[in-house]
């Protein structure tokens, strides 16, 4: 049904209100029950109001008290749109004196809210009345009870009434002289006062405790949120830590069958230096054969014995040619063998120069252990520099290759440097986000716990200050409390391991060893952030020192420097390479013949 608009009737409205009377009026009576009424009401406002309101606007509005006629229905609805309404901002106003939630207020509020709302037309005895008729008296006041009573409007009876009970009053000389009515009046607005300075009170009592609430509650979610991270971090360290070992454990089986295995091939090479040597001894008496051969063709006239010698000299090169060959393939066993980087890349270039044929695959060898020792040294640079992306790199660049059996020590070595450099990373981030009010927290300790006081010291050990500045906590809470570059935060995220000095660490250690972090975690936040960071600080140093400078081979072969240091005795001098050229065992000499 449509909204009830206006005071007065259309005729358009009065049909309308004509057909709706006949649709709930079923019997036909020509009147409408309180029920009825409020099913109708309640079609027109969503949720309506209650049976007692009903009652109370029929008896304002209509003639008899249980019934509603056609004439009256207009103005029963208009009165009980208007008890709607105001009831909804009753409700509100209830709900902010109910300030426990209990939906019940005391018997003062429930008189001053009465009070409130009808102002002067606040009638005592209607009050009185009410108390009398309660069920239960004393207890407090819910909103059903008192609504009614908040929406009637003072009727003409009323009024009567209430004039009948001032002039028994005044007649039995109960009416107050001016003076009386004034000092209660006085007095009433003094109580008004009082009670708005109460409520006030109550509601500064109520938002306080309200905000303490929800400050414990962000507190709580914050502490649950801070451990739920310390064990996802845990479980993640945990994971981290099995994936170690499960990793070094494989590399170190590795390992095991790679040394098996380079001792089987060991064997192969065991003659390859004696061999070599007798190599280069028959190069040279084939050489001075072919000078001989040579010489002797210069001063011959005979043709006959000209062609004996030229082609004893041709027979000659192709011995010194398969000899040269061989003598590349054994240089380069020997490179193999001995695993010299420089003289590797030497005799690979020359094997593939002279474009020897690799009877034995020892080209693929040498050039697989080429990249191995290059690796090797790549990683080791990497493991030095301490760099996180650069050990990454030349880690994966190993496994690309296929070198992790080969390297499976070097790499055991890496993991573990890069698990250290990880966590260090993982704590600098912790660092790099903890709040300044937790550094305020460590700085606020008058007479800080003795574990803060030990955890601090061993941090500003490891940033370089002596032990005895660190005695006095005044002095400590001027180092936490300095900022920019000499900020604590800043200091701990530019820290580097390599300039700790062995002295230092080892007193943090001494330090740190006597407490344990959930001990610490317990008493400050922050200063288990500072203990993880000096313990993780403190184990990169004694590892440095334990492993002391790497040594590093130079990748660029300076040209000077490109051919490895080689016995003479065990090369062909230089002269042969004036006679035999690279073309085939059957190439001319260079050096011309003499004419007939």
């Amino acid at each position: 049904m449509g909204e009830l608009q206006g005071d007065m009737l259309t005729d358009d409205n009065t049909n309308v209100l004509h057909q709706t009377f006949k649709q709930y009026d079923r019997l036909g009576k020509g009147e409408l029950a309180p029920h009825e009424i409020q099913s109708l009401h309640g079609d027109i406002r969503m949720g309506g109001i209650s049976y007692p309101q009903v009652l109370a606007s029929m008896k304002y509005v209509c003639a008899t008290h249980d019934t509603c006629t056609e004439d009256e229905l207009f103005n029963l609805l208009q009165e009980m749109d208007r008890r709607f309404f105001l009831l909804q901002d009753l409700r509100w106003e209830f709900s902010l004196l109910d300030r426990d939630q209990r939906d019940t207020i005391t018997i003062e509020q429930a008189r001053w809210m009465v009070q409130a709302v009808h102002g002067k037309n606040f009638s005592k005895r209607k009050w009185a009345d009410f108390l009398r008729k309660r069920a239960i008296p004393g207890t407090r006041v819910a909103f059903q009870e008192i609504e009614v009573l908040l929406c009637n409007v003072k009727s003409s009876l009323d009024v009567l009434k209430d004039r009948e009970d001032e002039e028994r009053e005044r007649r039995e000389g109960k009416i107050p002289s001016r003076s009386e009515r004034e000092e209660r009046e006085r007095l009433a607005e003094e109580e008004a006062l009082m009670e708005k300075e109460r409520q006030r009170r109550l509601r500064e009592e109520e938002r306080r405790r309200k905000e303490e609430e929800l400050q414990r509650h962000d507190d709580e979610a914050r502490r649950r949120m801070m451990e739920e991270e310390e064990e996802r971090r845990r479980l993640q360290r945990q994971k981290e830590e099995e994936e170690r070992l499960l990793e070094e454990q494989r590399l170190r089986e590795l390992e095991e069958e790679e040394a098996r295995r380079r001792q089987d091939e060991m064997e192969k090479y065991k003659d390859a230096e004696k061999i070599l040597e007798d190599t280069h001894e028959k190069e040279k008496d084939l050489e001075e054969q072919l000078r001989i051969v040579r010489e002797k063709l210069k001063v011959e006239t005979d043709e006959r014995k000209r062609k004996e010698l030229e082609e004893e000299e041709q027979r000659l090169l192709k011995l010194l040619y398969d000899l040269k060959h061989k003598r590349l393939r054994y240089n380069l066993k020997v490179a193999i063998k001995e695993k010299d980087k420089y003289k590797l890349q030497y005799s690979i270039t020359e094997f593939k120069t002279e474009k020897v044929e690799d009877v034995d695959m020892d080209l693929e060898k040498a050039e697989k252990l080429l990249r191995e020792i290059t690796s090797r040294d790549n990683l080791r640079k990497a493991m030095s520099r301490r760099e996180i992306e650069e050990l990454e790199k030349a880690i994966n660049i190993i496994k690309k290759n296929g070198l992790e059996i080969q390297l499976a020590r070097e790499l055991r070595d890496a993991y573990e440097i890069l698990t250290r450099l990880r966590k260090i990373q993982r704590i600098r981030s912790e660092i790099l986000e903890l709040k300044q009010s937790t550094v305020a927290e460590i700085r606020s300790y008058q007479k800080p716990p003795p574990v803060v006081h030990t955890v601090m010291t061993a941090t500003f050990l490891i940033l370089g200050h002596q032990e005895k500045e660190t005695k006095d906590w005044k002095n400590v809470q001027a180092l936490v409390g300095k900022t920019g570059k000499e900020g604590l935060k800043r200091r701990c995220l530019e820290c580097n391991a390599a300039k700790i000095s062995t002295a230092a660490a080892s007193r943090a250690k001494e330090l740190l060893d006597k407490q344990e972090l959930d001990e610490v975690r317990d008493v400050s936040a922050g200063a288990a952030t500072f203990y993880v960071f000096s313990v993780a600080m403190v184990e990169e140093c004694i590892d440095l020192a334990e492993r002391g400078p790497i040594e590093q081979e130079d990748t660029d072969i300076p040209a000077a420097a490109a051919k490895p240091k080689i016995d003479p005795t065990k090369m062909v001098v230089s002269r042969s390479k004036q006679m035999v050229t690279t073309s085939g065992p059957r190439a001319r000499s260079k050096t011309p013949t003499r004419k007939k």
